[in-house]
């Protein structure tokens, strides 16, 4: 029994490395891995399964189990003594040259200086009031400091920080505070790494990407679309059915439709795309136009687990807080928590920011009652995580008791949504 336990688990050990060495995107059958290595079917199906388990194969319906490579995941680095800054509009009281360092840890120094000690180390944050000794400790430490409850700093501490190269800031919010905003933008990094998007799920295939410099005459296209490759550059999607009249002269009037998503695209957005084209495949492409990967349509239509907010303030006063209005119109970067589960702004996030400005614009006309009465929304593109966007409100009549206004929403001069608003106001 031993001895076929260890048999097999060499056998399993040997498959494993064969998988390895495989290029990314070979299609792997049980069948073809028994008879290549000369082992049993069910010792190919276990080392399979186990391959799976470890990241080095996907099985995805009707497609088959392919060779996958291991992607780095889209982590966003620790907060930045900037980043908590801007979060917490405190003032600089000097390093402001070091704010782009990121937080090793925070430390709330509600304990004893000894205590705090066993803490401190350079690069960590501390989150004290006017306790001099801590602040001293801290900065010899090479720790910075959030002075919190409107406290200043002496000219020694001052001097003390630049001479060590850390940051001092003051904040009119008490400690507590100050953990609820910073708990809330941890939290919002979190997310951030947990939206799946199109890097997760793109596979590199034969059969779907067609290169215009190789050999043509033994390609045999894998979906209705093909994509056309200059090498790894990516020129455009085609219909599959055209291909033996395209050339490298003539491909461009037979090109499809400008589908492609980067590998930054969320579920969501791939979701619309693909339904909207009736795409199985769509292509992935990098910032320089260069071809990734495919993904396809199973993956991206899998249920996903939806997200909580868990902070202490309310999402409304979040929002507010991190609004600019810049020549009438309203700007806001698409924070982590107000977006759904595939990482798209969600309808409560977005009717908060038309609300604002359907304020903006009453109180340009000294309107102080008023309420909405009817809404008619288009919605063009899907706004996504971590998005810069703007919304302008234009009034387009004005009576005696309604206001017709439309808001639109935009990114990098792009439409992404209209609003047709009745607003009735009083006198």
């Amino acid at each position: 029994m031993e001895r076929g336990d260890i048999m097999t688990k060499t056998k399993a050990e040997k498959i494993i490395e064969y998988i390895k060495g495989l290029p990314e995107g070979t299609k792997i059958s049980v069948r073809q891995v028994s008879s290549h290595l000369g082992v049993s079917e069910g010792t190919s199906y276990r080392a399979i399964k186990l391959a799976e388990e470890e990241g080095l194969v996907k099985t995805i319906e009707r497609v088959g189990t392919i060779r996958v490579i291991k992607k780095e995941d889209h982590i966003v680095g620790d907060l930045t003594f900037d980043q908590v800054n801007r979060v917490i509009q405190g003032a600089v009281l000097t390093g402001r040259q070091y704010l782009d360092r990121e937080i090793s840890r925070f430390i709330i120094g509600a304990m004893r200086t000894e205590e705090i000690g066993k803490y401190l180390e350079d690069g960590a944050f501390l989150i004290v009031g006017n306790r001099e000794d801590a602040q001293l400790r801290a900065i010899n430490s090479g720790a910075g400091i959030l002075i919190t409850g409107g406290f200043g700093a002496s000219p020694e501490i001052l001097k003390k920080a630049e001479a060590h190269k850390v940051p001092v800031i003051s904040t009119e919010h008490d400690t507590f505070s100050i953990a609820s905003l910073i708990h809330r933008e941890l939290y919002s990094l979190s997310l951030i790494n947990e939206v799946t998007t199109a890097n997760d799920l793109m596979l590199k295939q034969e059969g779907y990407a067609m290169d215009m410099k190789a050999d043509r005459s033994r390609f045999v296209p894998g979906e209705s679309v093909t994509f056309l490759l200059d090498g790894d550059r990516f020129l455009g999607t085609v219909e599959s059915r055209d291909l033996p009249n395209i050339n490298k002269s003539n491909y461009k009037k037979y090109l499809y439709q400008d589908i492609h998503v980067p590998a930054h695209t969320t579920i969501q957005s791939m979701r619309q795309m693909m339904t909207w084209h009736q795409l199985n495949i769509i292509p992935v492409v990098g910032d320089s136009h260069e071809f990734l990967g495919v993904v396809h349509r199973r993956e991206v239509f899998k249920d996903v687990a939806p997200h909580t907010l868990q902070t202490g303030m309310s999402t409304e006063e979040i929002i507010d807080r991190e609004i600019t209005v810049r020549e009438n119109e309203l700007h806001i970067k698409v924070m982590p928590f107000m977006t759904d589960e595939f990482g798209t702004l969600t309808q409560a996030g977005f009717m908060r920011l038309v609300e604002r400005m359907v304020m903006m614009v009453a109180k340009e006309r000294d309107i102080k009652n008023y309420h909405i009465d009817s809404l008619a929304m288009t919605n063009l593109k899907l706004v996504q995580i971590n998005q810069a966007i703007q919304l302008n409100g234009e009034i387009l009549d004005i009576g005696d008791q309604y206001i017709k206004m439309e808001v639109k929403t935009m990114s990098d001069g792009v439409l992404y949504s209209k609003v047709g608003l009745m607003v009735q106001y009083f006198k």
